[in-house]
């Protein structure tokens, strides 16, 4: 009876010594965890694939994973994961796995993101134990995949109704005067050009699909100018800001839908600097960078607007139409037009956040029963 107890005690410190090795054992532990896309709209169904791999020649212990999610995510669907909470800004969830050698252990959900912005998965807590279940062994495992979410669209013909009138008028002199006056050689075509680009004349004479090139000072007609620097009123600011990149998402989309091409301006937090995007229209890749910027922008601006406005117009172009885009209107923004305008001299159309939020449509309508003036 001695002896059998002394054969269990044995064994039982070799399976412990043999369990503990294995728990602290992490260098052939991997971890991935990103979605299923670079980006994409918001409220759009994605993919998060968390990926456990085990690249040694014995299985892991029991492994407890915490991973850290944005809290922003809207998770619809979660079978492979047992508890979700959300703590310090983020979304956590729990799993267990065991991975058997030379394997990797697949799990996913399907979840959505409604806001505007780019979101990082970043990084999850291990947790081993031993044979006992004396001891627990924690290390973090780094990750730092991101998705961005783009602005949405606004959907509000009566807001932009005196932008669509003149980005309607800039397409009819645009195809007028396209034609004979700006075409300066030709290129192949590569399948994301407009049909009306085509050449069928010089298509014939080189046997293969020839679109015609045009003159850069008539594909960029109009100018947009998004400003997102602060102007007043700290409690609606941020909120103001969302609307401004919808906005801009929005003229460029409908630009893009007209095959008309444009400049795009801003102050916006994306680099150390003023940044500028040019687009020939046409729903091309100029957009999809577009559209990843802005969805990536951070909010606030990273110098004044008067300078923006002032880089603005020092670039080379022919425009037409010059669409300002801020939150609100002020003494700074209408000098910045008047500066514009000297400077310039092309039609401005400007949209302001503020005009979009109802808390504001009350804020004026009760100034002006009160007798006083809007903000």
């Amino acid at each position: 009876m001695v002896a059998l107890l002394i054969i269990v005690i044995l064994a039982a410190i070799v399976l412990q010594a043999y369990f503990v090795r294995r728990a602290k054992d992490t260098r052939n532990i991997k971890y991935v965890c990103k979605p299923s896309v670079r980006s994409c709209e918001p409220g759009e169904v994605f993919l998060v694939q968390s990926n456990i791999m085990n690249t040694g020649r014995r299985s892991t212990a029991s492994i407890y994973i915490e991973e850290h999610f944005p809290w922003q995510l809207n998770v619809l669907e979660a079978d492979q994961y047992n508890i979700k909470v959300l703590k310090n800004g983020y979304r956590l969830y729990f799993s267990s796995v065991i991975v058997r050698p030379k394997q990797q252990v697949k799990r996913s959900l399907r979840a959505s993101i409604s806001e505007r912005g780019e979101y990082c998965f970043s990084y999850a807590d291990f947790q081993a134990g031993d044979f006992l279940g004396l001891q627990e062994f924690s290390y973090t495992m780094e990750n730092d995949s991101r998705i961005v979410i783009y602005p949405a669209r606004i959907e509000n013909r009566d807001y932009f109704r005196a932008f669509s009138s003149a980005a309607d008028d800039i397409a009819r002199r645009k195809e007028l005067l396209e034609d004979p006056i700006s075409v300066c050689g030709y290129d192949p075509y590569t399948g994301r050009e407009p049909l009306k680009k085509i050449s069928w004349q010089q298509s014939a004479v080189r046997n293969e699909l020839i679109v015609k090139k045009y003159d850069p000072i008539w594909q960029k007609s109009v100018l947009i100018v998004l400003d997102m620097q602060y102007h007043g009123e700290l409690d609606y600011n941020r909120a103001r800001q969302e609307i401004c990149f919808s906005i801009a998402r929005t003229v460029c989309e409908d630009l893009e839908l007209r095959n008309i091409g444009y400049r795009l301006v801003t102050n916006a937090v994306l680099s150390e600097r003023i940044t500028s995007f040019t687009s020939e229209g046409g729903m091309g890749g100029s957009f999809r960078k577009i559209l990843y910027a802005l969805g990536m922008a951070k909010n606030g601006s990273i110098c004044s607007l008067e300078e923006t406005m002032r880089f603005a117009c020092s670039q080379i172009g022919r425009y037409g139409l010059i669409v300002f885009i801020s939150t609100r209107p002020d003494a700074e923004t209408a000098d910045a037009l008047r500066l514009t305008r000297s400077i310039c001299g092309a039609n401005i159309v400007t949209l302001f956040a503020n005009e979009l939020l109802p808390t504001e449509k009350n804020k004026s309508k009760k100034k002006e029963r009160e007798g006083g003036t809007a903000a």
